[in-house]
């Protein structure tokens, strides 16, 4: 009579923490400074304009004529849209009327999520002592990835994501030397803390499956199992360590050519699962055989009501190991004439070591007992990302002595292949146009904005769950398209000792 069904498996098996935000491809972050912004990052490993250097390209520290620090964030206007169906564990479109041929179904019940993407607040700060003529030392901290998205409650996507947080802050000391009149380097070290929470919800009594129940003899009423009745939370923290470094060359009085080079970052995100289980559903059966417009419907198993339930949240320690990509950036920097300086760049990212997300139990409990994957295992996912490359051109304009003018744009291709786009990662190509100014106010203060507008394919999604061996598990489908639009605004404070 009684099993141990795969719904929790379901439950925690699309949950990916670090889902895609739209201001990098992957869960990076590119929004480091507001000088850089405007010109699409373009050439920012071969440029030392200002104290955001230290994220950039350390070996430029050495550059800067004096002490000084910048400080400024970027704030992003978001808006996400899902349209779609998602079909339950009898392979039926769920959000359809009760019949014998879709016995799931719960017509009107689920909505397309709203807009699941909350605008957010980047923010940064940088700081540069001159040592001497060729030597500097400095520190930065700022977010190098992060991203969060929030579903509608009772979203079509709800039963694959709901909510998904990820903060990440990075404390980065660093040197730079000055090797000679043309070449410098800079090695950094990153102390980076990250935390996160995801949650999804269950609809773990299909309403059809309530209306059996009942017709058994059960005393529920059937109308309290429309849509979702349970949720799944998970969260953690840690701290990872990595190394970065990089070098300026002037390859000739004009021409700049820099490379920066960041490690992978490690972590294993520890902290706690929560099954959270509505009043009336506490057991796990196979029920019976229910009739639908008069004909005979078998119900597949799974958690159905059984003798009333209690609301009990079961907790569990967990945890969630995790690999931040290296990633390589090669820059150019071409001064045309006393007021013109052209900008490209190039940035590698080692996106391929991020193959599975999984949410693992630190010693065996109820949670992962009723996933069903087996070996500790409360959930698992397949990414299997690709690497990729970004491409950036850009122009600063002296239009006086007081103002630069800056333009940019970039494209930024999506490290996420399509048969494995989830809900929590609808990533796609995406293309920036930038715009931006530096105005001088004195010797000492200068101010820097930028606008972007990212353009983002539309992303098609076809979701399902898979087991260990990357097997699909079970009929769950999520289907559709995803919209994605951003803007991007930056500003940026920069104090000369």
């Amino acid at each position: 009579m009684f099993n141990k069904p795969s719904v929790l498996a379901v439950a925690v098996a699309a949950a990916s923490l670090f889902s895609a935000g739209v201001q990098a491809s992957g869960f990076k972050i590119n929004e480091q400074s507001a000088s850089g912004a405007g010109r699409a990052f373009a050439g920012s490993a071969a440029v030392a304009n200002d104290a955001s250097v230290v994220f950039f390209n350390p070996a430029g520290m050495s550059r800067l004529e004096r002490s000084q620090a910048s400080f400024g964030f970027t704030y992003l206007q978001l808006e996400g849209s899902f349209e779609g169906v998602r079909t339950d564990g009898a392979g039926k479109d769920s959000n359809l009327a009760v019949s014998p041929t879709t016995p799931f179904g719960e017509a009107g019940v689920y909505n397309d999520g709203g807009d699941f993407m909350p605008d957010k607040v980047i923010p940064f700060g940088y700081i540069v002592h001159k040592l001497d003529d060729k030597a500097a030392v400095g520190l930065g901290i700022f977010a190098p990835f992060g991203t969060a998205t929030d579903y509608k409650s009772g979203s079509l996507a709800g039963g694959f994501a709901d909510e998904t947080q990820l903060s990440a802050i990075d404390i980065q000391p660093t040197f730079s030397y000055k090797l000679s009149d043309t070449l410098s380097f800079g090695v950094g070290i990153d102390i980076v803390y990250a935390q996160g929470l995801l949650s999804k919800e269950l609809d773990l009594v299909p309403l059809a499956a309530a209306y059996g129940a009942a017709q058994a003899g059960q005393a529920i009423n059937p109308e309290d199992y429309r849509g979702y009745e349970n949720t799944f939370e998970v969260s953690g923290d840690d701290v990872g360590y990595g190394w970065n470094f990089g070098v300026m060359w002037d390859a000739s009085q004009s021409t700049t050519l820099g490379f920066a080079y960041r490690s992978e970052i490690d972590f294993d995100l520890e902290g706690k699962s929560e099954f959270k289980q509505s009043e009336g559903v506490v057991a796990y059966a196979d029920p019976a055989p229910m009739i639908v417009s008069g004909t005979v419907v078998d119900l597949p198993a799974g958690v159905y009501p059984v003798n009333g339930g209690t609301g009990k949240v079961e907790k569990q320690d967990s945890r969630v190991p995790l690999t931040g990509p290296r990633s390589a950036t090669f820059s150019i920097a071409h001064q045309f004439d006393d007021r013109l300086q052209l900008l490209a760049g190039a940035t590698w990212t080692d996106w391929s070591s991020f193959k599975y997300f999984d949410v693992i139990a630190t010693k065996s409990g109820v949670i992962d007992d009723l996933s069903g994957l087996g070996e500790n295992y409360i959930g698992h996912i397949v990414e299997k990302w690709h690497d990729t490359w970004s491409y950036s051109v850009g122009a600063e304009y002296s239009l006086t002595q007081d103002w630069t003018l800056r333009a940019g744009y970039a494209f930024d291709a999506t490290p996420v292949e399509d048969e494995h786009r989830t809900a929590r990662v609808p990533d796609n190509d995406r293309q920036w146009l930038t715009a931006g100014a530096t105005y001088h106010l004195n010797s000492s203060w200068s101010f820097d904005a930028a606008v972007a507008y990212l353009f983002i394919d539309t992303s098609k999604i076809d979701e399902y769950n898979y087991d260990l061996d990357d097997n699909q598990k079970g009929a769950d489908n999520l289907k559709g398209e995803y919209d994605v639009n951003a803007l991007g605004l930056s500003f940026q404070a920069n104090y000369r000792l």
